[in-house]
């Protein structure tokens, strides 16, 4: 084989490694329609939810957020029936929000500065308001603080747990979502078993 073959060969292996086989086809569609909270939860944290459960989803295979339709709800509806997705919108749901100052450890100066976060993430169908699935998340953290800078360290601490719960409560919420239906009993298989065995030795 002369040179200029095995540089074609080359050519060849390094493109095909340069691009990879394309990612698995979407089969969901997902909004974030809102975060809440049953508890008082900072405006930052908030958002830093709604952005982790984006960020999240978008690594998963299989799920997409833009239908290329704008957000107009019957342009949406129409475009998942086109593309055959099953769409949903999200919900973030705060159910706790912890922040703790404890004493120093033994041998320590700092204080322990611990923070708690549980939610649930649920998705119900567009169209429509059926709830479809949930999850639930709950993480923490603990760590020493020098005295006056708790405040800052527990809100990354903060950031940090809720990018995990999210991450739990997707876990959950799809494998339910991808979790195969079981079929209902056969109609006739159950007439039978509800038949009686007088009228079956009635009949004979």
């Amino acid at each position: 084989m002369d040179s200029t073959c095995v540089a074609l060969a080359v050519a060849a292996v390094l493109g095909g490694a340069a691009h990879p086989a394309k990612a698995a086809a979407a089969k969901y569609y997902f909004e974030l329609h809102k975060v809440e909270a049953n508890i008082p939860v900072n405006p930052d944290l908030r958002d830093y939810a709604a952005e982790a459960l984006k960020a999240d989803l978008a690594t998963r295979a299989g799920w997409q957020s833009d239908l290329g339709v704008g957000t107009d709800r019957q342009a949406v509806v129409a475009a998942l029936k086109s593309k055959k997705l099953n769409g949903f919108d999200l919900i973030v749901r705060f159910v706790k929000l912890k922040q703790e100052v404890k004493p120093p450890a033994p041998g320590s100066r700092n204080n322990q500065l611990s923070v708690s976060v549980g939610l649930a993430v649920l998705g119900t169908v567009i169209p429509g308001e059926k709830l479809a699935f949930s999850g639930e998340g709950d993480a923490g953290a603990e760590t020493g603080v020098p005295a006056g800078r708790e405040e800052n360290e527990a809100t990354a601490m903060f950031k940090e747990a809720i990018k995990t719960a999210i991450g739990q409560a997707l876990d959950q919420a799809v494998l339910k979502l991808t979790m195969p239906k079981s079929a209902p009993m056969n109609e006739s298989h159950r007439k039978r078993k509800a038949a009686s065995p007088g009228a079956r030795a009635g009949r004979e």
